[in-house]
């Protein structure tokens, strides 16, 4: 696909620059969209296969859900590597996580209050810290700032040890689940199952197509501007691949499900980080360009310890939303100035 696309959008960029950057801008909202869209069927239809199938609702929710939630970012990065741009995967994987944080529940809080009390475990909040730390420290310490095969392996056999670790804790809580699940509403007669199947080659196929359209757009765009891949990544894909979780956010604090809302935001970055950092260190090696990325790597612990902090229990109102959107302003305007 981002062939087809070179081939038929890269002549008017001698004929018309307009008009050239008028598609690249389209393959950018064209590749959000179906992006937003696959992520959505493939979550809905992964889902209704798996309850057809008997698996327990609560694995599906620990381990389907929470990975398809993360396709848009992970079918973004591969693209990203087979068109030869690894700085934006980068960008997108530390954008993202700024953006959980800084924007989603900024915005999030200041819709609602969120009660951390009792929300997420000391176990969980400890493995955010402990990978987004250590993601950290590998891109600081290696010898070109980059994740490669050694790194890549460690955050898969993280997260594959994260997820087995939870679904065994589910399983044992298999009853008490059942009875929950009894005794609130019934659930809604699912798809056909073959109706399902479909739609997940036609999802992938939405993923695929969308990541290699709005990658071809981002990376045109940042070499015709002269900006660093990475600054793209941290803006304009991270922005775009957390719509979905700003859209579930938004209606959870609605519903007041601030439990599900501080879990999904916490289980987003666990997975950026350690599936799609890990596979791109396999496929990889992928590193830094920008002059100053340190200051990317400060804002993502910083916004990261900030959350954990107010997870030990603390109220959340619209001054603490007001004071993370400040902090993720102050995120990307100071790494626009360091490394543009």
């Amino acid at each position: 696909m981002y062939e087809l696309l070179d081939n038929l959008i890269s002549p008017w960029l001698e004929q018309s620059c307009i008009v050239y950057l008028v598609f690249l801008s389209a393959c950018i909202l064209v590749g959000f969209s179906l992006l937003i869209k696959g992520g959505d069927w493939l979550c809905d239809h992964s889902t209704n296969i798996a309850y057809k199938l008997g698996v327990p609702p609560v694995v599906v929710g620990l381990t389907i859900v929470s990975i398809a939630t993360s396709a848009p970012e992970l079918f973004t990065s591969i693209s990203a590597l087979q068109s030869k741009a690894p700085g934006l995967i980068l960008g997108n994987i530390i954008g993202s996580n700024i953006a959980n944080i800084g924007l989603i529940l900024g915005i999030a809080l200041l819709i609602g209050d969120i009660s951390t009390r009792d929300a997420v475990s000391l176990s969980q909040r400890t493995c955010l810290i402990l990978v987004t730390v250590g993601f950290c420290l590998v891109l600081t310490l290696s010898n070109n700032q980059e994740i490669g095969l050694l790194a890549g392996f460690g955050f898969l056999a993280f997260i594959a040890s994260y997820l087995i670790v939870l679904t065994r804790h589910a399983l044992i809580n298999k009853k008490m689940e059942s009875s929950l699940v009894q005794g609130g509403e019934p659930k809604k007669e699912s798809s056909a199952l073959i109706f399902s199947f479909i739609m997940l080659m036609v999802s992938t196929t939405a993923l695929w197509i969308g990541a290699d359209s709005l990658v071809y757009g981002s990376k045109n765009i940042a070499q015709l501007a002269g900006v660093p891949e990475e600054l793209i990544g941290f803006t304009v894909l991270a922005i775009g691949t957390s719509l979905p979780e700003l859209a579930a956010s938004i209606s959870l604090v609605k519903k007041r499900e601030t439990a599900m809302l501080l879990g999904n935001i916490i289980g987003s970055n666990l997975f950026n980080i350690s599936l799609i950092g890990g596979l791109a260190g396999l496929l990889g090696p992928v590193s830094s360009s920008t002059p100053s990325p340190w200051i990317d790597y400060f804002f993502l612990i910083l916004t990261t310890l900030v959350l954990v902090y107010w997870l030990k229990g603390k109220s959340l109102t619209k001054k603490h939303g007001v004071l993370l959107l400040l902090i993720y302003s102050l995120a990307s305007v100071s790494t626009w100035l360091l490394n543009s």
